[in-house]
């Protein structure tokens, strides 16, 4: 048999109706698909959420708890409240860091809060300075015993790195890198690092502390489920009018 008599005459190959069909039912399908898909994540963003308001509802660890316990690090979110003496020395400013619209550091100190344990501490945000890149407002920071709440951190998120950025604290005093890892914490410090911490207290010493967790709420994810199972529905009104109600209607006239 002629392979051509497969196809209706007058009609060109991408017109022939068993192939209009073939691609509706294929983009209907991997549309709804996506959505499906977005809403299995915005149910994991839910569950993480959930996750975390178990953790920040728990009564804040102490020095004590830590020190019985060290498996207790793994706790992330879990809140902390600590008492100990500011490195001041080893602050890090992370760089390229936005808050709100404005380009700025993050500001790291690692705080010895028991004998030969340190915890390093993302303090807050400080604006950069708008005449030097190099410079940042000012952050104080105390030189006796301090008290800081704060939650338990599994790392920072990582800055694409185009050229090195590292810049040894020189005339600006500062001490500014593009990323900062655990190995790099443990090399700048004698102590033994047990973690790491965001600092929750509220704004102070020159520092912007209102974080929010980007990315855990399914809103986004919900709205691009919602865009998707829209174009799936699309696709398959555009179908059956074009494919059979169009022509029903011009063959009735």
């Amino acid at each position: 048999m002629n392979s051509t008599r497969a196809f209706l005459p007058g009609k060109p190959w991408f017109r022939q109706p068993w192939l209009v069909f073939l691609a509706a039912v294929l983009v209907a399908a991997l549309t709804a698909r996506l959505g499906f898909w977005q809403l299995s994540r915005a149910e994991e963003k839910r569950a993480l959420q959930q996750a975390v308001d178990v953790q920040t509802a728990l009564t804040p660890l102490l020095a004590q708890d830590l020190l019985q316990d060290t498996s207790l690090w793994q706790q992330t979110h879990r809140r902390v409240t600590l008492e100990g003496q500011w490195l001041s020395d080893k602050t890090v400013y992370l760089d390229n860091r936005v808050h709100r619209g404005q380009s700025g550091f993050w500001v790291m100190t690692p705080l010895r809060w028991a004998p030969g344990q340190v915890v390093w501490v993302q303090r807050g945000w400080v604006v950069r300075d708008a005449r030097d890149a190099a410079k940042a407002a000012p952050v104080l920071t105390p030189q006796s015993g301090s008290v800081i709440t704060g939650r338990i951190a599994t790392g920072l998120s990582h800055m694409v790195e185009l050229k090195k950025t590292e810049s040894p604290a020189g005339s600006s005093g500062l001490t500014i890198q593009a990323n900062l890892d655990l190995s790099q914490m443990q090399a700048m410090v004698s102590d033994k690092v047990t973690g790491l911490l965001i600092q929750t207290d509220a704004d102070s010493e020159g520092l912007r502390r209102d974080w929010s967790l980007v990315g855990v709420g399914p809103e986004k994810n919900m709205a691009y489920a919602f865009q998707w199972f829209g174009l799936s529905a699309l696709v398959t009104l555009l179908y059956v009018w074009f494919q059979w109600i169009g022509p029903l209607r011009h063959a009735r006239k």
